[in-house]
């Protein structure tokens, strides 16, 4: 049987380990998302490189940092053979321990084709996709095709994952 998770060889560039070096930082730009109730996603931490598609139908860069953070998932893509043809969202998530529901609701993230790509920092939170799961070490990459998925809440430390959404293909 083959499973929906594919996990990319990370090349750990020296770009890639300026930008975790960047967004580990104590003075790196957060936005709090709290709990709304405990069958809802868990109280977050998040920074948008990059928001989706919505009212305007089209992606927009939220930061100065969107074509650093481009460039270290071009790398990582080029590094597997895989073409990017387009990014639809690029998002830092952390994750703390907490009470409540110990998963996210089940999702996709946009109602059109696409693949989504987590960049591991943390060693913390597997990811769920439909009966496949990646449960991960720091530094690894997953992609798998925009379908229904969550993510556990950490159970003893952060979950640090940059989430992009995007138009692949194979070379």
């Amino acid at each position: 049987m083959t499973s929906n998770i594919i996990q990319l060889n990370n090349p750990r560039t020296s770009k890639y380990n300026e930008f975790k070096r960047i967004i580990k930082r104590n003075d790196f730009n957060w936005n709090y998302y709290p709990r709304s109730d405990e069958k809802s996603t868990p109280a977050m931490l998040s920074h948008s490189f990059i928001k989706r598609p919505e009212d305007l139908k089209y992606p927009t860069v939220q930061c100065d940092g969107a074509n650093f953070v481009h460039d270290v998932v071009q790398e990582i893509l080029n590094y597997n053979d895989i073409i990017l043809h387009c990014i639809y969202r690029i998002n830092l998530n952390m994750v703390f321990p907490q009470e409540g529901n110990q998963r996210t609701p089940v999702h996709v993230d946009h109602p059109f084709p696409h693949d989504n790509i987590i960049i591991y920092f943390s060693n913390e939170g597997k990811t769920i996709v439909e009966n496949d799961e990646h449960d991960p070490k720091e530094d690894d990459v997953i992609i798998f095709p925009g379908l229904p998925h969550c993510q556990e809440v950490p159970k003893n430390d952060m979950r640090l994952v940059l989430v992009a959404t995007c138009l692949t293909s194979k070379l």
